[in-house]
């Protein structure tokens, strides 16, 4: 019965649904609490538990290990009892609201006296990165993440007392874990997601245990097995989806968003999602005559969820500024769906090469180029009034955009016309609407909106209010707003399904949006006032004040002598390799073993040192021992072991790389070049072809790498394939360069070796005709050599007019060289070319012609050898008279 009840409070149900026959009998105490965390008050459920503790005074303890110890001794009261996961859920989603829905709830617990901020802070320092000093009640999350990882029997990592490597993420058998240990991991892999969130960037041990709690779908089947048999289905089927979202939310987290991709496709599958971009017409002014292109999702849910979601009443959301404009529209109106023919660009960015055969597992948002690809339950949509979508259908949409952002270039204006035809779809809709998808959208909205100058003023309003709406503290308040509104329970329903955004987050947008404008003084200020000292500094070494920006992180280095990011960053601005070890011993902070890694890959001249590549390995092999995750750095690192040698080395980092982003296509070519080392022919052809599958496929090199291993394996029709990529790549470079001739040749001779029917040509007969006598003529122009090949091809498919004819195209391309005259060796080419087409009329002239028998292929072939003959001779006459070519000449006309 306690798994039904943890399933509730995971999925952050309605509390009625804990009035079932289910809990009829159930403990009345712990129903209670679980009721207060679904209806939004969490906190209550700490006091109530904690009111018979005994007082825990840490007022004069100064060591962080100390109180570590304290609080760990003060948690295992309870994480050996019934209530233990109820109280680590309430801190954390407590410290949650406190931070990231408002409002603020229990600053401070009276049972624990005297805990000091900074000591707090210390100790959710993470990878030598300090957690963001302002936040509201430390203490409750770390009580929360200590009684997480008692009750999960997990190792602690409080205070970077461990390596990774020491530290074994947790093992979950879909057979053998206990349900509600298995809710437990989940409950803590979303802690160290708040974690992380609490940092600048990724780090630590957190991205790895993350990894491995949400890298498996065995986490739900462990909860599912002990759930009633006749238990509802929909309640599994909520559950698989939500772990879904949340795999994709931790992928965004620790930054290997092309992880998303698949499990995208899954959650859309579950959930049976239907939606698409298409181009529309559209007005968006109010005095426009004519509509213009533009981008609209077109959506429909089938979803069936845990309970009816009502949503929040309308009065409960947050405040949707208008526009105030006389010019624009609020809402845009949309006509002819489907019949804008889209830009080139999006099709591109979508991987679609013009067609809707692409995987849906290698996009992120599903394009209808025309109207026809449309489904046809979304044809007969309203456009302009579209239903309302379910919640979680809601969030996927949420997802997509975060996943578009982060693997999409910055500031593509077709990227953001893609994000704001995904907001449009969330914020209008018909029906009730959910507080935190809804102000997450609206949030996204203004984002865009201050990249343009029409929507700039309402885009800062509307930020500003959302993060005042909070209830949260903050420096000022710009915007009338009541404080005395109850929070709503919704604000936490689906918060560990989107991405975390703190409070603090609005100003460091706003200082990036100043850095943005150049506005510097602006944008220090607000990371003065959010104590974000490294970051008003790099604003400084940004635009080349680095003697101001060496002056923050010192003195910020004198506050906190412990910030291993500031002393990395000191190291950065002077280049001092001394600074990134002390780093590194301080904070194991792994930008710091990256800095001595290019360092030492290519050191300054002032240095007088020289490129150490065993160095460079080092350090990289330091940085990825302590965070594994960074496709970067593993790309860096399988460059320097092919440049050094070490080819098992480069092989298990490019593996890494295209383990982490399926999608890079050069990752792939490495690995292949790696396998290639190490004679793995098939695995480098395995993996030229994942190469050539991705965006890379326009790159000509990996083209060339998978043709050179198709001819060592004998792949023929993959050789073929590469060689006319090549072609259509090169061709309007180079021209007929782009013809690689020795393979071509090779191609030919495998072909004329086999016996030509028209009526029943192989695939590799009629691709390699049409590219020889088709692709090939279409760009030589000086190559005799290409002329030849297509000739022997014509003639195995008896057509030997075309052969003559392309015989004649070569003597053409060498007899017009400029430098005929001057040059002997191409003197004696051009006769040796005089001497083919002689030799080819001779053997072709007298065959049966293109319009059958009684034709001939030229019936005047002597005149046209002679003529031939003597128009050379002329070009060559008092200047070639005494060499070789001269008398093979006058042998050739005897006969004729």
């Amino acid at each position: 019965m306690d798994t039904i009840l943890h399933t509730y409070i995971l999925l952050s149900a309605n509390s009625a649904n804990l009035n079932n026959e289910y809990f009829q009998k159930y403990d009345a105490r712990k129903l209670h609490y679980a009721k207060s965390i679904l209806e939004g008050l969490p906190h209550l459920v700490i006091e109530s538990i904690l009111q018979s503790t005994p007082q825990l005074n840490i007022t004069n303890v100064a060591d962080e290990t100390e109180v570590l110890q304290l609080l760990r001794s003060f948690c295992s009261r309870f994480s050996n009892n019934e209530e233990g996961l109820l109280l680590a859920i309430a801190l954390l989603q407590t410290f949650i609201q406190n931070n990231y829905t408002g409002p603020c709830f229990l600053s401070e617990l009276k049972e624990i006296k005297g805990a000091k901020q900074s000591i707090l802070i210390n100790l959710l320092s993470s990878g030598g990165q300090p957690a963001y000093e302002l936040m509201e009640s430390p203490l409750l999350f770390i009580l929360s993440l200590i009684l997480f990882e008692q009750i999960t029997l997990q190792p602690s990592s409080f205070g970077n007392t461990a390596d990774d490597e020491d530290i074994n993420p947790p093992v979950i058998s879909p057979t053998e874990t206990p349900s509600l240990l298995a809710i437990a991991h989940w409950w803590r892999a979303r802690a160290l997601v708040t974690h992380l969130s609490l940092l600048s960037e990724p780090s630590g041990y957190q991205p790895a245990t993350i990894a491995s709690i949400f890298g498996s779908i065995d986490l739900v089947h462990a909860i599912t097995k002990d759930m009633p048999p006749k238990f509802s289905e929909i309640t599994k089927k909520n559950l698989y989806t939500i772990f879904y979202l949340e795999n994709i939310k931790s992928s965004l987290a620790i930054n290997t968003e092309h992880l998303c991709l698949p499990t995208l496709a899954k959650v859309k599958k579950l959930t049976n999602f239907e939606f698409v971009l298409t181009g529309a017409r559209a007005v968006r002014t109010k005095f426009q005559q004519e509509s213009h292109s533009g981008l609209i999702i077109l959506a429909e849910s089938s979803f069936q969820s845990l309970e009816d979601e009502q949503g929040e009443p309308e009065d409960a959301l947050p405040e949707n500024f208008t526009l105030d404009s006389d010019f624009l529209l609020e809402k845009t109106h949309f006509e002819y769906i489907g019949n804008e023919p889209l830009d080139e660009q999006l099709v591109k960015n979508r991987k679609l090469e013009g067609n809707n055969s692409a995987e849906e597992g290698n996009k992120v948002l599903p394009v209808a180029l025309h109207q026809e690809n449309i489904p046809s339950h979304l044809q007969t949509l309203n456009p302009n009034e579209q239903p309302r979508l379910s919640n979680y259908d809601n969030i996927q949409l949420l997802l997509r955009l975060y996943v578009l952002k982060q693997i999409s270039p910055a500031k593509n204006p077709m990227v953001e016309e893609e994000l704001s035809a995904i907001i449009y779809r969330i914020i209008h809709q018909d029906g009730p609407k959910n507080y935190g998808i809804f102000s997450r959208a609206l949030w996204e909205r203004s984002v865009l909106e201050t990249l343009k100058a029409r929507t700039v003023e309402r885009g800062l309003l509307q930020m500003q209010a959302l993060v005042e709406e909070l209830g949260l503290r903050i420096g000022t308040k710009l915007l009338s707003h009541d404080d005395t509104t109850e929070n709503p329970p919704s604000r936490l329903k689906y918060i560990h399904q989107l991405p975390f955004i703190p409070r603090w987050e609005l100003d460091t947008l706003l200082a990036e949006k100043y850095m943005s404008l150049g506005v510097l003084k602006s944008a220090v200020e607000i990371y003065e006032r959010l104590h974000l000292a490294c970051e008003a500094a790099l604003c400084y070494a940004a635009v080349g004040d680095e003697r101001q920006a060496e002056a923050i992180i010192l003195n910020r280095i004198d506050e906190n002598p412990k910030d291993a990011r500031a002393i990395s960053i000191l190291g950065d601005i002077r280049q001092d390799p001394n600074l990134w070890e002390q780093s590194w011993q301080i904070g194991r902070y792994v930008n710091a073993k990256n800095s001595l890694a290019k360092y030492y890959y290519q050191p300054p001249p002032s240095s007088g040192l020289t490129k150490n590549l065993g160095a460079v390995l080092r350090h990289l092999n330091d940085s990825l021992r302590r965070y594994p995750l960074s496709f970067e750095v593993w790309y860096f690192y399988g460059c320097v072991g092919l440049e050094s040698g070490k080819i098992e080395l480069a092989a298990e980092a490019f593996s890494r790389c295209v383990s982490l982003d399926p999608t890079h296509g050069a990752a792939w070519s490495n690995l292949s070049a790696a396998y290639v080392e190490l004679n793995k022919l098939k695995e480098a052809f395995s993996c030229l072809k994942q190469a050539i599958s991705t965006d890379a496929r326009k790159n000509w090199r990996i083209w060339e790498n998978y043709m050179l291993v198709a001819m060592k394996l004998n792949e023929w029709q993959d050789v073929l394939t590469a060689c006319k990529n090549l072609v259509t790549i090169k061709r309007d470079k180079i021209g007929e360069a782009s013809i690689d001739l020795p393979v071509v040749e090779k191609l030919v001779e495998l072909l004329i070796t086999t016996d030509y029917n028209v009526d029943s040509l192989s695939f590799y007969q009629r691709s390699c005709i049409d590219f020889i006598c088709n692709t090939i003529p279409s760009i030589v122009t000086t190559s005799a050599r290409c002329w030849r090949i297509v000739a022997r091809v014509e003639l195995w498919r008896g057509r030997p007019w075309a052969a003559l004819d392309c015989n004649e195209k070569a003597y053409r391309a060498v007899s017009h060289n400029p430098d005929l005259e001057i040059n002997e060796k191409i003197w004696e080419d051009t006769v040796d070319a005089c001497d083919d087409l002689v030799a080819a009329y001779e053997s072709l002239g007298e065959m049966e012609g293109r319009h059958g028998p009684g034709s001939m292929v030229c019936q005047d072939w002597k005149y046209k050898s002679r003529a031939t003959i003597k128009a050379l001779m002329s070009k060559g006459k008092g200047i070639w008279e005494d060499s070789d070519g001269w008398e093979r000449l006058l042998e050739m006309r005897k006969p004729l």
